[in-house]
Order: structure tokens, then C-alpha cells, then sequence
């Protein structure tokens, strides 16, 4: 296990949410921050930040020695027309991760401006939740997904997602009961589900017969409490460190790391403490603490 930790951008400030802005870290900044705490393995990130196709991607973290893991795809599953536009950003993701044998595609309800005010809070999760004929329609789209991932040989995998339609443990199973396990794997993400009022470590013992890759985060009591109560929404949690660092939140990192499941799991381990906004001056402060999160991994693991 502990040859199967890896980083992913969204811990260094860059993913979906602040690909728009100018003053992210460049890549070269990111790669060598990575490498410089041992990592050798990360994710993709926003499709172009490493690179535009397969070969730039592929020379570049080779550059650094670094592997791909995985990407996270957001799909819109419940809007026809920008479901069309994710599938050709969809194809451009598994072109890049086709040579990469470890590689997952990570699939998530993009949810809609509706679902993401309904973050954190059970009661809004059951008045927005999918039903009927919607979540048939939706179930489809994603299964349609990870169809497209098998053509091309590469794993997919439900990614549990807060402000989207697979945020509770029972919508995430929903769908999963809807799609054929042989084309759709799961991701435990121990930030999104504990959020999403599941218990990451009974989950990883549900879903290990379905699990294909970790996203290990820990979540600050106090933000959760916030967005749980309605005077926080998630986007500022976010900026406020919903995604805290490891040991000083709810996630049971101890319980879960001991698994046997966990323990025995062949997939990669990604470290993640989401942050929206890390700019170069940031670079050396983010290090430190995420060389104490490492640590913190390596010594329950040991």
C-alpha cells in the first residue's frame, strides 16, 4: 500500500473549479512540488493543464516520473444538451489515459445549481433527489459513460460527489445498482461521503467488492457543522477549509487505513485536501502541510 500513494492537483489548487483563473501554480511548480515529497504517481487534473493530447501529457510527467492515475470527469447526467458536450470532453480524458494501464476514469454527476444549494443537508438531499423516469434517464447517460471507457480499455468508476445527484450513500448505490459491475467501479472518496452522511469506513467495506480507487481527504467538524446547519454553502466552505488537514477532522483515517480492505486494495491511494485557491507564494506553506499528511498516511499505515 504504501508504494500506492499518489497526489492529484486538486490538492495544489487546480481543478475544475479555478481552471478559469490566471494565477494558478504552473505545472512544472506542481509536478516538482509532488516529486519533491516522494510521489511518483498523480492525477490529470482539468484535461489540458498537463498538456493538450496523450503525448504532451505523456512526455511531460515522464519529465518528472511521475504516472497517471486517474482523472475526474464531471458529467451533467440530467441535462441532454451538455451531456452531449461532456461525452467529447469524456473521449479527449480517455485518449490521454488510454496508455496509462492504472489509470481510472473517475465519473461524477456535475449536479445542477438546485443540487449544489442542497449540499450537506440530508433533508434538501431527499425534496432534490432523482426519481422516476429523471433518474432513469440519468442512470443511462452514466452508464453510457463507462460503456465508452470499456471500448477504449480504460476503468471507470462512480465518484461520490457533494452538490450532485450521487452525494448520499443511497443515491451513489442507486446507481451503481443500475449499471453492471464490470463496467462501473466505485471510488471511495472519505471527504465526499462522510459529507454526504456515510461513514467511509463502513462504505469501504460495502463497496470493496466494487472499489477501483481511494481518495483519502479528512473534513474540519466545525465548516461541516456550518454547511449541515445552512450558514454555509460549499463554496465557501471550500474556501474556508470544508477539506482540512489530515488527523484534525471527522474521517476516521485510523479505522478506515486498518482495513482489511483498504489494506489488501491494489488500486492507488490519492491523498486530497481540496483547495480553491493556492497561488506560487503558497507553494512552500501547501508543501508542509501536505508532507505532515503524507506523514500521517505512512505512519497508519505502518
Amino acid at each position: 500500500m504504501t508504494g500506492r500513494l499518489a497526489s492529484a492537483p486538486v490538492t495544489w489548487g487546480v481543478w475544475e473549479r479555478t481552471v478559469g483563473r490566471d494565477d494558478l501554480v504552473l505545472p512544472e511548480q506542481l509536478a516538482r512540488s509532488m516529486t519533491s515529497l516522494g510521489y511518483q504517481a498523480t492525477e490529470l487534473g482539468p484535461a489540458g493543464y498537463f498538456g493538450p493530447d496523450a503525448e504532451s501529457v505523456s512526455s511531460f510527467l515522464g519529465r518528472f516520473g511521475l504516472e497517471l492515475v486517474g482523472a475526474f470527469v464531471p458529467l451533467r447526467l440530467t441535462d441532454e444538451i451538455g451531456y452531449s458536450d461532456d461525452l467529447a470532453e469524456l473521449s479527449k480524458v480517455l485518449a490521454i489515459l488510454e496508455p496509462w494501464p492504472a489509470a481510472v476514469a473517475l465519473l461524477a454527476d456535475a449536479g445542477t445549481p438546485e443540487r449544489f444549494a442542497a449540499a450537506g443537508q440530508p433533508e434538501e438531499w431527499q425534496r432534490t433527489a432523482l426519481s422516476g423516469r429523471t433518474f432513469d434517464r440519468a442512470a443511462g447517460r452514466l452508464e453510457q459513460a463507462a460503456e465508452m471507457c470499456a471500448e477504449v480499455g480504460v476503468t471507470a468508476a462512480l465518484h461520490p460527489e457533494i452538490g450532485s445527484y450521487a452525494e448520499a450513500p443511497a443515491e451513489v448505490e442507486a446507481f451503481l445498482g443500475r449499471i453492471d459491475a464490470a463496467l462501473l467501479g466505485v471510488c471511495l472518496d472519505s471527504g465526499h461521503t462522510l459529507i454526504g452522511g456515510g461513514d467511509p469506513v463502513e462504505l469501504a467495506r460495502d463497496w470493496a467488492a466494487r472499489l477501483r480507487h481511494v481518495h483519502l481527504k479528512d473534513v474540519s467538524s466545525s465548516q461541516l457543522a456550518r454547511v449541515r446547519a445552512g450558514e454555509l454553502d460549499v463554496e465557501r466552505a471550500w474556501e474556508q477549509g470544508l477539506f482540512c488537514p489530515f488527523g484534525e477532522g471527522e474521517v476516521d483515517l485510523h479505522g478506515l487505513l486498518a482495513l482489511p480492505e483498504i489494506a489488501s486494495f491494489a488500486g492507488w491511494v490519492v491523498l486530497e485536501q481540496d483547495r480553491i485557491a493556492v497561488r506560487p507564494d503558497d507553494l512552500a506553506a501547501v508543501r508542509a502541510v501536505e508532507q505532515r499528511n503524507l506523514d500521517a498516511v505512512r505512519s497508519l499505515l505502518r
